[in-house]
């Protein structure tokens, strides 16, 4: 199995390929993951964006896509999928090998929802290391707060984020990105994010931090998202 280079003309396929990766995720977070409106349309336009005008690179098999987008002085890749039946270690290392002969020995940053556990598995196989994790949890029925408002919870630093142009949460998250004292923190944000109209709280935790691990777990967060690092 080889891979070779995404171009314009496979943007409509790699859409498609990436929409139905977006199903399947959503049915694990719909609130998080909600799509927007047009998300299809909205995603064709940054890939093509991203591949034509902003330095990335794309690749593919007859089922499969990777692509990276620059970042600092290395890679992030997010927008990737290989189906089930076409197994990582066979498409998956082939994308991978495609991406190592254009940008050998970059860093990386590898975006791993953790419902997608070949997808972390992978990560682990080329090398990469856990440097952080997301965790999660959904608001239902609040919404309709503001993005970019800067919040002092006690014990951490928050502010409100919106989502990616392909995602339509009712409302911005909270976003705790190095809570100092987590058991003050966490239930403060539980209470603040409804008032705030956010639909959900991520935290993030470093791979090391154990205590914060069992601060979310005991507050009621789901580990939703893993990155990460290495080279290529």
């Amino acid at each position: 199995m080889t891979a070779h280079a995404l171009t314009v003309r496979d943007l409509d396929w790699a859409v498609t390929v990436l929409t139905r990766r977006r199903e399947l995720l959503v049915e694990q977070a719909p609130i998080f993951w909600r799509p927007a409106p047009e998300a299809a349309k909205t995603h064709r336009a940054f890939i093509e964006h991203l591949l034509m005008d902003a330095g990335g690179k794309g690749y593919r098999t007859d089922a499969s896509v990777l692509i990276a987008a620059p970042r600092g002085d290395g890679w992030l890749i997010d927008d990737a999928y290989v189906p089930e039946d076409h197994g990582a270690n066979r498409d998956g290392q082939a994308l991978w090998d495609a991406l190592a002969a254009d940008c050998a020995g970059a860093a990386v940053r590898f975006v791993c929802p953790t419902y997608e556990r070949e997808r972390g598995e992978f990560a682990r196989s080329v090398g990469l290391e856990l440097a952080e994790s997301w965790w999660l949890v959904e608001l239902e029925g609040s919404g309709g707060g503001q993005a970019g408002v800067e919040v002092e919870l006690p014990g951490a630093a928050a502010l409100t984020v919106g989502a990616p142009p392909v995602y339509a949460p009712p409302g911005p998250i909270l976003f705790l990105p190095a809570p100092t004292e987590a058991a003050r923190a966490l239930p403060a944000a539980v209470e603040e994010a409804p008032k705030l109209g956010c639909a959900a709280i991520v935290v993030n935790q470093k791979a090391d931090d154990s205590g914060l691990e069992a601060e979310l777990t005991k507050a009621g967060f789901r580990q939703h998202c893993d990155y990460y690092t290495g080279t290529v």
